[in-house]
Order: C-alpha cells, then sequence, then structure tokens
C-alpha cells in the first residue's frame, strides 16, 4: 500500500507583535532562523524532500518555509504560498490535503497556531497541546489516495520540537 507523508512545520520564532508592523509582516528572528535550520536539518536527515512545499504568505512562514526548502535540497520557486493558511489555516490545510494529487507522496504545510497543532493532532490521531515555533509533526499514513488519509489504517507519528 502507498504511504502519503504529512509534515506540518510552526514558523520558527518571530518579531513579537507590534503595532507598528503588520502582523503579516512580522519577520523571523535570528533564534529563529537558527532553529529552523536546525529542525530541517534533522528533519532531513531522517526523510527526502517532500514533494510539494506549501506555505502561508505571512513573512515568517514564508522564510522558515524557505528554510525548509534550502535544507532539504526543495527548489525555492516551488514553494507554493497560500493566503488561506492564515486567516483560515485550519480548514484550508483540510482542503489542500483533499485536492492533493495522488501521485505525490509527501507534502509539507508551514503556518502558524493553533491552527497547525489542530490539523497535526486531527491528522495523527493525538492530542498535541501545541506545536512550537520550529515545531514539526510527521504523520505517515497508509492509504491510496489522499482524500483517505482520515481513513487510514496505520499511522506512525513523530514529533519533533
Amino acid at each position: 500500500m502507498p504511504v502519503r507523508i504529512l509534515h506540518v512545520v510552526r514558523h520558527g520564532k518571530a518579531l513579537p507583535d507590534d503595532r507598528s508592523i503588520r502582523d503579516d509582516d512580522r519577520p523571523l528572528l535570528e533564534k529563529g532562523i537558527v532553529n529552523s535550520v536546525a529542525a530541517a536539518r534533522r528533519l532531513h536527515a531522517q526523510y527526502a524532500a517532500p514533494g510539494l512545499i506549501i506555505s502561508s504568505h505571512a513573512a515568517r512562514a514564508l522564510h522558515t518555509a524557505h528554510i525548509f526548502a534550502r535544507v532539504m535540497g526543495y527548489p525555492h520557486g516551488r514553494v507554493q504560498v497560500n493566503e488561506k493558511l492564515y486567516a483560515d489555516g485550519e480548514n484550508e490545510a483540510y482542503r489542500i490535503l483533499e485536492s492533493l494529487p495522488d501521485d505525490l507522496e509527501s507534502v509539507m504545510i508551514v503556518g502558524h497556531n493553533p491552527d497547525v497543532t489542530y490539523v497535526a493532532g486531527t491528522c495523527a490521531g493525538q492530542n498535541i497541546s501545541s506545536i512550537p515555533a520550529s515545531g514539526i509533526v510527521t504523520v505517515r499514513f497508509e492509504a491510496d489516495r489522499w482524500r483517505e488519509i482520515e481513513k487510514a489504517k496505520t499511522k506512525y507519528t513523530v514529533i519533533d520540537y
């Protein structure tokens, strides 16, 4: 049976909320960059580059996605931006998963809490309290089609904080 792999990544540590800058423009802090590089290296030691990386348009998420792309050897120009992952991340993540082509083995979604935590927990069938900045949850499903992952018999989850 084919395996589908979902990597759910929360963006790295970003500049704190500040009224002088729009929320979606907040950049990663140096700590966020360093931690994202380290997390991407750990993930790449276990997995090949995903077949698709999709990120929120927010600066901190998109920068995180590009860090993972660089470390894992994924082409920067192929990182897809989805603005709905910022405003409606939970619902949009499910829409993305249901619409993925079945010849795609793995996907990475980079977004924001609480949405990424909820999606990862639901897909993994586990209660995950909160994915921290630069955190990764990887779920492996035995499923013929992406739209069948909810019913997948076997799930294997790695939570990397």
